[in-house]
């Protein structure tokens, strides 16, 4: 019985603890979950500590560069704050093996070919890349390889451009070290016959402020002056300290940080206040890539929900079997499913055609079931402010956006939005502090809206005929594309400037937007009509697809048989597009590699589906503009 009650005990003590997860920016000592929730939150540089195993004289341990560059990585990282450390590369060229040159004259030193260790750093860098990681910056303890480091990093950089990751080797840390801590040595009355260039002064003053346990102390100081045949070159470290090692330690920590956050800070997004800081500068939805999904979403069923205009109800699809296995009535008019900013809900827009009986339905993910609905003004469309704290209810009729309380839809204030008739879709800058929505009517433009202050900033005509639909921002956050259902195309617009910029033809009937899972090329549903209810069942629909870095259409996949292809959204592997067929009441399963596509019999006029799960952080709204 005592046993039990200790055993309780200790399970009561240890399990909070063991539930917490460890406050280090080591890697390896991190689970995988972990590393991704610290990538999500912002911490996307990872220092790389490559140190070397080789001689340091007679009274300073093999491991020297290795004990050392952990605990400095250790320190620049904390300093930065939104960096990891990777494991210490501890294998690095210290001279030929055939006949031995260099350290590897001594016994106990490792050494590797510039080729292998060239190719280890590209590999591990890679790996960080694909992981989320945007800045990898190598740390170099030894003069050896520093030019390894600096060719490994040039052939990352040109494998790299254009997304947005980047190898660094700030010279600053290894200048610091030796240059650096030389001069501040000389300033303190030591001579360069005691600093010397390796093993000396210098060297195990270092060693000594880091990692005391690397340094023979006692045979350090009763022992006899060493020389070249001890491994020691050009000094003395007889008369080496902690307290002079702290003074170089402090140097390397603080010009290294310095230089780092220089270097990055031209990449950086400020963003609004509480909104997910922007992983990547060059590619806002990195984030939303394929398999990355959130902690958020575990649990959620695999479903494509299709909301029918007409039938008043909404249609689930299972993505496995292409099958329809539920059905549900919903509110009049459902529009969209909108996936809320929290991913805990997908809210049913039912706008009941302009009458007041408009409302939302929510869905809970996890058993794909409908709540109560809730009653709200002409819900034509729904977005999120960036920071999460309001959903923006598009009240189409009313030319008027109605900010909400994102849980309960409790009113808060309303920006009437009088020059954007029509009013309906609409993307975010990648700082969120602005959104564009198109105005689909009278000679349909664009609105500006300052989202923090509440107002329109102004209005944007496309033409005399021009009838936005759909809005995305680029990866980059410079432009805005607008499909135009009368112009047959999509309009760029530069968001910041608000002007229009460019135009890509792309086929009858431009309506939804949709970028691929990597951020490389967006997908245009042509809808093979211009007329927004009654359109030509069978008609000459199809997807085309934009290649995002040179703005140009790469592919136009028809609808087989001719299609009605709408609003939707991509897998979760980017694998299939998941469009309405809007005019003939189906849904396409459409093949981003190829184009191919399956039709799944649904109910009347469907409209925006959404595909759930999606990979992302957060949702603004519509059918999943995740980041």
């Amino acid at each position: 019985m005592k046993l039990c009650k200790l055993v309780a005990v200790i399970s009561l003590v240890a399990g909070p603890a063991l539930a917490q997860a460890p406050k280090t920016v080591f890697l390896e000592e991190l689970t995988w979950t972990e590393v991704r929730d610290e990538v999500q939150s912002g911490k996307t540089t990872m220092l790389v500590p490559v140190g070397g195993t080789e001689q340091s004289g007679p009274d300073v341990a093999l491991g020297k560069h290795n004990a050392r560059v952990r605990v400095l990585a250790q320190r620049i990282a904390e300093g930065l704050g939104n960096a990891l450390v990777a494991p210490v590369v501890a294998y690095v060229p210290e001279g030929s093996l055939v006949p031995p040159s260099s350290h590897m004259r001594f016994p106990g030193t490792i050494t590797v070919s510039h080729g292998a260790f060239v190719r280890t750093l590209e590999s591990a860098a890679e790996s960080f890349r694909i992981h989320g990681f945007r800045n990898v910056v190598f740390l170099g303890d030894h003069g050896g390889y520093q030019g390894d480091l600096g060719r490994a990093a040039a052939r990352l950089n040109a494998a790299w451009a254009g997304s947005g990751a980047r190898a660094l080797v700030p010279p600053e840390y290894y200048a610091a070290s030796s240059q650096g801590f030389a001069r501040i040595l000389r300033e303190h009355g030591y001579t360069d016959a005691e600093i010397g260039t390796h093993a000396g002064l210098a060297d195990a003053s270092l060693e000594l402020a880091v990692a005391p346990q690397m340094v023979r102390l006692e045979r350090l100081r009763s022992g006899p002056k060493p020389g070249p045949g001890d491994g020691v070159y050009g000094g003395d470290p007889r008369r080496a300290s902690a307290e002079l090692g702290r003074l170089g330690a402090d140097t390397i920590v603080a010009r290294t940080i310095e230089a780092l956050r220089r270097d990055t800070a031209a990449h950086a997004v400020r963003t609004i206040p509480g909104m997910p800081p922007v992983v990547d500068p060059a590619n806002l939805y990195s984030e939303a890539g394929a398999g990355r999904l959130s902690g958020e979403v575990k649990g959620a069923l695999p479903r494509i929900y299709v909301p029918n205009l007409r039938s008043n109800d909404v249609y689930v699809i299972d993505p496995e079997t292409f099958k329809v296995v539920d059905r549900f009535p919903v509110g009049r008019g459902p529009q969209h499913v909108v996936p809320s900013w929290d991913l805990q809900t997908l809210w049913v827009t039912n706008n009941a055609s302009r009458s007041p009986e408009g409302s939302l339905t929510p869905i809970d993910p996890k058993t794909g079931r409908p709540g109560p609905e809730v009653s709200v003004d002409d819900p034509y469309n729904m977005y999120f402010t960036a920071d999460g704290m309001e959903a923006i209810v598009v009240a189409e009729a009313f030319a008027r956006l109605d900010f909400r309380d994102p849980h309960t839809m409790a009113l808060h204030s309303r920006l009437e939005v009088p020059g954007c008739k029509g009013i309906n879709h609409a993307d975010f800058s990648i700082d969120g502090r602005y959104a564009i929505f198109t105005c689909e009517f009278d000679r349909g433009g664009l609105a500006k809206i300052d989202v923090a202050r509440r107002r329109v900033v102004g209005y944007l005509r496309l033409g005399e005929m021009a009838m936005p639909q759909d809005i995305r921002v680029s990866p980059d956050g410079k432009l805005f594309y607008v499909a135009d259902m009368m112009a047959g195309g999509v309009h760029l617009v530069d968001g910041e400037r608000f002007a229009a910029v460019g135009f890509i033809k792309t086929g009858v009937g431009p309506h939804g937007l949709y970028p691929s899972r990597d951020g490389s090329k967006l997908y245009v549903a042509n809808r093979g009509s211009t007329t927004i209810r009654g359109g030509q069942r069978r008609g000459p629909g199809s997807v085309s697809v934009i290649d995002l870095a040179t703005r140009k259409m790469i592919a136009n996949w028809p609808i087989p048989g001719g299609g009605s292809p709408d609003m939707g959204n991509v897998s979760v592997d980017g694998g299939t597009l998941w469009l309405s067929g809007r005019f003939d009441d189906v849904v396409y399963a459409i093949n981003t590699t190829n184009g191919a596509v399956k039709s799944i019999p649904v109910g009347m006029e469907p409209h925006g589906l959404t595909v759930w799960p999606q990979p992302g952080r957060y949702s603004l709204g519509h059918t999943g503009n995740m980041r």
